[in-house]
Formats: structure tokens, sequence, C-alpha cells
């Protein structure tokens, strides 16, 4: 039998906590090998690669953990043309990435100095992967060109309190510079100090799980890593920035989600819920008259198996199950915490 108290605002609490997790697959906060497919790179590696933790040749469980894309503003590194035969891929991939993150109107992205660059890798996590946001400062990514070259990159929330003052369409924004975490975040050179004619790394946008880099970067010294930019060709710079990561063979990343709690205390005092309408409870006379056990009567006991939250307009919410029945009777009182995370 249900019976109901009314809950007020003293019989709740709110808090609110951040919980982290590793985003790739098996909840692990870091990988060192790479896999992709090779039925996806022939279909649709013109655009993007898929990377996978684990062989997807070999393992029926895995997934995808993050695409890398390579973009140009006009076209160049894929092919086709204007008026020509080719889909542009590079083209699709830059118009896509520019139309998310930046303003309307906007042709070009910004990395540290320089203003004005129309060529972008993207890195972009599975949404289904990071939840509600990759941590900032809670990433590290091993790029090699295999020639010895390393390069370790990481954002700069640590040193960017909230991150910069550009207005994209996604804040916070964080640079991408080069640094480690390992015995402490450092950070080898700041994003405005980076040469202007090539800028900084990149940009990091935790919200929609993405790293933004910046190829002309790239290029230099000391990792070298050259995009070709033909007309109409089939370059697929994405695949060589995929074979850097594999060689880098270290890639941190972890998520972070705010859960709110709400906690309420459901107090069964000495005069509630002290009767119920189970079998056990009652006795059958002769007659087919129902009456009170006569021990019962006097000191009546009930046992408590649920809690059920209900609305203003007595809907069904939620249910609590407890692990095992509370004795409830004049002379014994109940608190029940029922907790709900959202």
């Amino acid at each position: 039998m249900a019976f109901y108290r009314n809950l007020t605002t003293e019989d709740r609490i709110e808090d609110v906590s951040i919980v982290t997790s590793g985003v790739f697959q098996d909840g692990a906060g870091s990988i060192t090998s790479f896999f992709t497919s090779s039925t996806q790179y022939t279909n649709t590696g013109d655009y993007s690669v898929d990377v996978y933790r684990y062989d997807p040749s070999g393992n029926a469980s895995a997934s995808v953990q993050f695409g890398i894309a390579y973009g140009n503003a006009n076209g160049s590194g894929s092919l086709g043309t204007v008026g020509a035969t080719g889909d542009r891929a590079s083209a699709a991939v830059f118009g896509q990435f520019n139309s998310l993150i930046n303003p309307p109107k906007t042709t070009a992205f910004t990395f540290g100095p320089n203003q004005d660059e129309e060529t972008i890798y993207a890195l972009s996590f599975n949404r289904a992967r990071i939840r509600e946001e990759l941590e900032p400062g809670g990433w590290e990514l091993h790029l090699s060109n295999g020639s010895g070259k390393l390069i370790k990159l990481i954002d700069d929330s640590t040193a960017t309190r909230g991150g910069n003052t550009n207005q994209r369409n996604f804040a916070p924004e964080y640079n991408i510079v080069s640094g480690s975490h390992v015995g402490g975040t450092i950070i080898k050179t700041a994003a405005a100090s980076e040469d202007s004619t090539m800028g900084s790394y990149g940009t990091f946008y935790p919200g929609i799980g993405t790293l933004i880099l910046n190829p002309k970067r790239l290029s230099g010294a000391p990792f070298a890593l050259v995009s070709l930019s033909g007309s109409n060709s089939d370059d697929r710079n994405q695949r060589k920035l995929y074979n850097t990561l594999v060689s880098g063979s270290y890639f941190q990343a972890k998520r972070q989600e705010q859960i709110t709690s709400r906690h309420y205390f459901v107090r069964a005092t000495a005069a509630q819920f002290n009767a119920t309408t189970n079998e056990t409870f009652y006795t059958e006379s002769i007659s087919g008259i129902k009456t009170v056990i006569p021990a019962l009567r006097s000191d009546p006991k009930t046992f408590i198996t649920s809690v059920g939250l209900y609305n203003d307009n007595n809907e069904l919410l939620a249910v609590a199950k407890l692990s095992q029945p509370i004795l409830k009777s004049k002379s014994r009182e109940a608190l029940i915490k029922v907790k709900l995370d959202f």
C-alpha cells in the first residue's frame, strides 16, 4: 500500500560536481596504437580518416574514436576544380569547419599571430565519446614525422583561463601549443610567441571535441610536415597527419561532465506509515470479516520496501528500491535518502 508525504525545500539539497573519465574505448585515458579501416579509406578517405583504438579487421567491437580531415578553402590537395570533375573534398571540409566554428562571413582561421589561414587539419572526436566535452588541460598528443622529429602538443588552458577572446560559435577556445603534462604542465612556446608568418599550432574547442591544427606551423621547424596543395590532385594530406600520429604513438585525452545530484530526505516519523493493506497484516473471521491481527493492533509493524517520487499532478517520476525492507513501527522512525543524478 502506498502512503504519501509532501516534501518541502528542507527535505531537498542539491550539489554539482565535475566527473572526468577516459575518452577512448573501454574507458582508456590514453592509447599508443592507432588503426584505420581499409574499406573506409577507399570509400570516403578523400574526406577524412576514421581512427580506431583496435584493428577493425580483427575486432568486431572496434569503434571509431575520432576522425582526421584536411581542409583547404580553394579545394587544393583534392580532386576537382571549379567546373571540373571531382568533389573538391578539401574545400568541403574547410567550409564545414569554417561554418561550424567561425562566425558568419569569416573566410579564414586565426592561429595565434596569424589571422589569415585558409588551410587546416581537423581532429574531431566521435560525439558519443566526448559526451559533454573534452577536458581542457586533459589531453596530450604526440606527433612524429618518422625522421626522429617529435612534437608534443597540449592546450594552454592553464595559462589562459576562460580561453581566447576571439568571438567563435563555440566557447571557450584555447590555443594548441608545444608542451607536456608529464611532471607538471609545461608550455614550451606560448601561442603569442610564435612566428606571425606561421602562427600557433592550432586551436582547441572542448565543447565539440575538436582540435584544429595549423598545417603551416606544422611545416616549420622542428617538425617539417609538408602538406601538398596541388590543383585537382588527390594528395590526401589527412593520411600524412595520421601517419605522424601512428609514429608518435601517444594520445592522452579525458572527457568531463557536470553532474547535478539532488538528494531527497524522506522521513517516516513515529506516527506515520504504520499500516498496510498487505494480507499478512490481517486475519479473517468465520463470518468473512477481515480484522487486524490482534498482536498488531496496539503495536503495528510494517516494512518499507520502496520510495516513489511524484510531481504535483501525482505522476510517478522515479522509484527507489531499498536493498532490504526497513522495519517501521510507532517506536521506530526511518530516514531514507534518495539521490538522483542528472
